[in-house]
């Protein structure tokens, strides 16, 4: 399964505007049209630069794979391999040192991927050309031209509040809209 995060606009926005300020920070700004009921006065726009979204910052909370180990557990399954104590302990130790490595670098690119949103809904160029903004992400099963997406909430959020546990608590499939 692959996330796709997406940018959606009302009908009338002006994209061409709009996708120079996207290029700037890094993200697409591709037009999309999926068959979202109840929503036919917006347009979705694809943001990946590369195949897919997954391990985005955008819903983090609810994708995190990277929640620490249980380290007894660990123990347990090196102890019924029969290793002896004190090679239990360094295999223990470089697990833990090889989690610390992985977490401090994923914390590293969830700040960066979150200050570069942050930075683009701040936009001065951006605001000029939107009064709000919406970000939504959805988990794909298949090809995404064959993907129905149910909007099931939306949100509506002052620009001032985005931060990066902002970020990481938006569900799947939820419509937030930022008042720029």
């Amino acid at each position: 399964m692959c996330q796709f995060n997406f940018l959606v606009t009302n009908k009338n926005s002006h994209s061409s505007e709009i996708r120079k300020i996207v290029s700037d920070y890094g993200l697409n700004y591709e037009e999309y049209k999926f068959d979202i009921p109840n929503f036919v006065e917006i347009r979705t726009f694809l943001t990946t630069t590369n195949n897919c979204d997954c391990g985005s910052v955008l819903g983090k909370k609810y994708s995190d794979d990277s929640s620490e180990s249980d380290w007894s557990n660990e123990q347990k399954k090196l102890e019924r391999k029969r290793f002896s104590k004190r090679r239990i302990e360094l295999l223990l130790e470089q697990k833990r040192r090889e989690f610390a490595v992985k977490n401090s670098k994923e914390i590293e690119l969830e700040n960066n991927e979150s200050k570069k949103w942050s930075e683009f809904l701040n936009d001065n160029r951006l605001k000029s050309k939107l009064n709000e903004i919406g970000i939504l992400y959805h988990r794909f099963s298949g090809e995404l031209k064959n993907e129905q997406i149910k909007v099931g909430k939306e949100k509506i959020n002052l620009v001032e509040t985005v931060n990066i546990e902002f970020f990481k608590n938006i569900k799947e499939n939820e419509l937030n809209w930022i008042k720029l």
